[in-house]
């Protein structure tokens, strides 16, 4: 692939993290969590943030647990649901504390609209990259050849785009007063999924 791509940081922790969201995961949050740590770090690196590749890989990689089978519950908001998950997962592989928060409070905060400008950037950066792969937020902030390259790298899977529909429209069902249930009725997301420009 391209230079112009982030590198998959060689660690520990990457490599848990990656066998987690492997396990628990179809193919097409894989590849979504996947794109999302891509999209991150280049709009980081346009906006010149600096970064810690490991922690903003292991909070793109599993910041959405709280939507698979595994981790999901009938009650609490997905993301709130991950982000506990991840946290405690982190800490049974001995991550530093405070990667392991950070990554809870980038999961938790990740469909929060001001995160984006958070101080921190692996906060930040899933909001960001989340938000690009999904809706195609911030997408023309980005060289053309770099969103094809992580296109490229990794390809969104057919039907992508009803998946994730499907899946946040029962999960606004399932938990009426989460923030994802606002979205949906406040900024119709699920419409925005379906017409973010992708293919699928």
């Amino acid at each position: 692939m391209p230079h112009i791509l982030a590198v998959r940081p060689d660690t520990a922790l990457a490599d848990a993290a990656d066998r987690m969201l492997v396990d628990c995961s179809p193919p097409h949050l894989v590849g979504h969590c996947h794109r999302t740590y891509q999209f991150a770090a280049a709009l980081l690196g346009q906006q010149g943030r600096a970064f810690d590749a490991e922690a903003l890989y292991v909070a793109c990689a599993l910041h959405d647990l709280g939507l698979t089978p595994t981790w999901d519950d009938p009650v609490t908001p997905f993301e709130a649901r991950g982000a506990r998950v991840a946290h405690d997962a982190l800490l049974a592989w001995q991550a530093p504390t405070e990667l392991a928060d950070l990554v809870r409070d980038a999961i938790a905060l990740h469909l929060e609209l001001a995160t984006r400008d958070d101080a921190r950037a692996g906060v930040a950066g899933v909001s960001l990259g989340a938000g690009a792969d999904v809706a195609g937020l911030s997408l023309g902030d980005l060289p053309p050849d770099v969103v094809g390259a992580i296109l490229e790298q990794d390809p969104r899977e057919p039907g992508f785009k009803d998946y994730l529909t499907e899946v946040i429209r029962a999960q606004a069902a399932a938990k009426p007063t989460s923030r994802i249930a606002r979205h949906v009725a406040d900024f119709s997301f699920d419409t925005m999924i379906l017409t973010a420009p992708f293919d699928n």
